[in-house]
Parts: structure tokens; sequence; C-alpha cells
């Protein structure tokens, strides 16, 4: 028999639900989520079919990132599950790539384009590079990080150097974004100043047919450099190439 306390905290129960139900308390978060990854789809979109300049799409990518709710993200992408044995044997950084919902339109993208977690335990980094005919965009997810950005001056192949011009130099702390492209911000340099430090990036590849360089990327469209030394008078870094077994030894032994 069920008594008549049982009862009500039965009936109590059911109407909270109920409640949260009707009030779309369940369902606001993926909801807000599932308008964000569209348009996250729809912003790459645009770039890839040429609708938008590289900087629209860093400033909007930024407007994307900045806005999202950090907590609900992980769920949505389900952060944990992806990066829970991440265990950084290395000062490199260690990769999981998320899926958006099938319900996520991503046909028509006419560029390859990715959706990715970097986590770097403390003193890792995302080695000093810059890239050609790409975007990327990195969201803080989790721990702080030291973020340096380029701008990408002059390529100098005789010298197997670039001339960088500094921007950014600061910690980045969860919900902060930075973002690159060949028109603006096109170095960048990330060092972990916290154990467990994650970003969430969206990068488009292969933008361009026409735009040359004159230095030749890696099949990753990245070339990594050394940006330590000391600015000359022009406030220019004259950063020579590295491999990537260079740079690795260099910035994250």
């Amino acid at each position: 028999m069920i008594d008549r306390r049982s009862l009500l905290v039965g009936f109590a129960g059911v109407a909270a639900l109920n409640a949260i139900y009707s009030s779309g308390a369940l369902s606001a978060a993926p909801l807000a989520l599932d308008h964000w990854a569209q348009d996250v789809a729809d912003l790459n979109r645009d770039l890839a079919a040429a609708k938008i300049s590289l900087i629209e799409w860093q400033d909007r990518i930024a407007a994307l990132d900045t806005g999202v709710n950090l907590a609900e993200l992980r769920r949505y992408l389900d952060f944990d599950r992806l990066t829970k044995a991440m265990a950084f044997p290395t000062n490199l950084a260690e990769t999981a790539d998320p899926k958006f919902p099938a319900s996520i339109n991503v046909a028509g993208i006419e560029r390859a384009w990715f959706i990715r977690f970097f986590g770097m335990r403390k003193g890792g980094a995302i080695i000093p590079h810059v890239h050609n005919n790409m975007v990327s965009a990195h969201l803080v997810i989790e721990g702080q990080f030291h973020a340096r950005t380029f701008d990408r001056v002059q390529d100098l192949p005789e010298e197997k150097a670039v001339l960088l011009r500094p921007k950014l130099d600061r910690a980045i702390k969860p919900g902060d974004a930075i973002s690159m492209s060949d028109d603006r911000d096109n170095g960048h340099w990330l060092i972990a100043e916290a154990d467990r430090s994650f970003t969430f990036d969206v990068g488009v590849l292969g933008l361009s047919k026409t735009r040359t360089f004159g230095l030749k990327a890696d099949d990753y469209s990245m070339i990594f450099v050394d940006p330590t030394a000391k600015p000359e008078t022009t406030d220019l870094v004259r950063a020579p190439t590295l491999s990537f077994g260079q740079c690795q030894a260099r910035f994250a032994p």
C-alpha cells in the first residue's frame, strides 16, 4: 500500500518536473548551443564561399566564442569524456575532436574545416608558428595560457625567416578567445600556466587557390618559427624558421 505522504511526494515531484519542462529550463541550453553551432557552421560556409573576408570571420567567430556559456559548451561537446584520459606525457598538446549534433547543417562547406580540443599540462605549449592559407580561433575552456600573437609582415625565404610584428602578450583565461588568419595575427604561441589547460578551436583550411607565400608550409599549413629575437629598430622580429623537431626542443622540451 502507498501511504498518503508517498503520494504527496510523488505528486510534488511530477509537478516540479512539469514546471521545468513547461518553462523550457531543460531544453534552453541545448537549443541555445544548437543555434551557436549552426552559426559557426554557417560562418565557415560563408568564408569558404568567399562571401566574407578573413578578418570578418575572425571578428564574428570571436563574438560567437566569447558569448557562449562554457559550462553548457562543455556538456554539449562532451568535453569531460573526450579529455578525461589525457595524461600529458610531454609538453606538446594532446587533441580530441568533438562533433556537432547531426541536426546541425554542415553541408556545402567547400573547404576542409575542424573543431578540436587542445589540452596541455602546466608548461606545455602550442609551439610558435605561422600558417599559410587558413584561419583558426582558440577559446580558452579551462585553465590559463600565456598567449603571444604576431602579425606576419614579410617572408624572407633567402634567410629562412619571417618578419613578425608582436601583438598580444598576456594571460588568457576561460572565456577569452584569440584568432588568426593570413591578414591578421597570423603567428601565435601559447604556454599553459595551469595543469589541464584547454582550448576549443575552430579552423578552416585551404581558403585560397591563388594566394601565394614566400615560405612553404607543412602538410598541416604550419611553419614553425623562433619569435624570441629582440625586436629590430622597426619593432619587427626577424624569426628564423625551424623544423618541428627543432621547435619542440626549443619551446616544449
